[in-house]
């Protein structure tokens, strides 16, 4: 039988359904601060997914006056979220401004796309969104903002399915990215047999299949996975790597990051990683957000 027996209690919790918040109108700002910095809510029009993404832009307090060139986080946000939810659940933009100001980092633009239910995962039904990501929405944020276009100028982060989608496209596109962090990432190997509700079970099924198409065959889960990506990618060394898990996780996901951290230092790939207490979600990643945004400054000004 197919692992797909073992993957659909992980799925179960995951796709739970939460409460999301209203995405922007065209245009929509929000000025955080009176020295300038601001979030801004948008759209851009997807070729590649015949749609438009909506998208926050947080622009940092001297940008608007500055002339400068920013280096650029891409966020992810997780099942069931928007890309508002950086902002109204994890309270980040505040959280930047403020250690902006006690001069615990420089300042950086932050881009969150839209990215639905999708894994960030180009499906087996056709539906690209990784392509909309890597194709469309870094190219529109880079040619339109005065932000880095080097791999050095340019990192990814997430949480949950989010930080599943960045640990992959990173790993999958290191010449892409300077660094990467993840907390409470959607990451797992050997998928443990448990207790399911059969009334959600097709439910769940649905939503993995038209993504992964697990009901058939378990490759294109494989081929996406981070775990797989980790114990064959050949170019990660340069990649600036971080994450962490909370120890009472809901879903179990810090037995997949505890697997990711014995992967790379297996293979001698530098990265920081932490078990912490703490169950799932933006309660958790809240308390840890600041560490990953110091990695990242790091990152972006060459480790020092």
């Amino acid at each position: 039988m197919l692992r797909k027996r073992y993957l659909l209690p992980a799925i179960l919790l995951i796709a739970t359904p939460l409460l999301v918040a209203q995405r922007g109108r065209f245009g929509e700002d929000r000025d955080v601060i009176p020295d300038g910095s601001r979030v801004q809510y948008l759209t851009f029009r997807s070729d590649i997914l015949n749609r438009d993404i909506p998208y926050a832009l947080y622009l940092p307090p001297s940008y608007a006056l500055s002339g400068e060139t920013y280096p650029v986080l891409y966020f992810l946000h997780g099942a069931n979220e928007n890309e508002k939810r950086w902002s109204t659940r994890g309270l980040t933009d505040l959280m930047l401004d403020r250690m902006i100001a006690d001069g615990e980092i420089g300042e950086f633009v932050v881009a969150i796309p839209f990215g639905a239910n999708s894994f960030y995962t180009n499906s087996v039904s056709g539906d690209r969104w990784e392509d909309m990501v890597i194709r469309e929405f870094i190219p529109m944020i880079e040619s339109g903002n005065r932000v880095g276009r080097t791999r050095t100028g340019r990192a990814v982060s997430g949480v949950s399915m989010g930080g599943y989608g960045a640990l992959k496209l990173a790993m999958q596109y290191p010449e892409m990215f300077g660094s990467v962090s993840a907390h409470s990432a959607m990451l797992l190997d050997d998928f443990e047999e448990a207790a399911i509700d059969p009334r959600r079970a097709q439910l769940y099924m649905t939503l993995f299949d038209s993504i992964f198409g697990i009901s058939e065959s378990m490759d294109h889960w494989d081929r996406n996975n981070p775990l797989r990506i980790a114990r064959e990618s050949a170019e990660l060394g340069a990649l600036a790597i971080y994450f962490d898990c909370g120890t009472e996780d809901e879903y179990g996901f810090f037995a997949g990051a505890t697997r990711l951290h014995e992967i790379l230092e297996s293979r001698n790939i530098g990265h920081e990683f932490h078990l912490y207490p703490g169950t799932h979600g933006w309660d958790y990643a809240r308390q840890h957000t600041a560490a990953s945004l110091q990695f990242h400054w790091r990152a972006f000004s060459g480790g020092e």
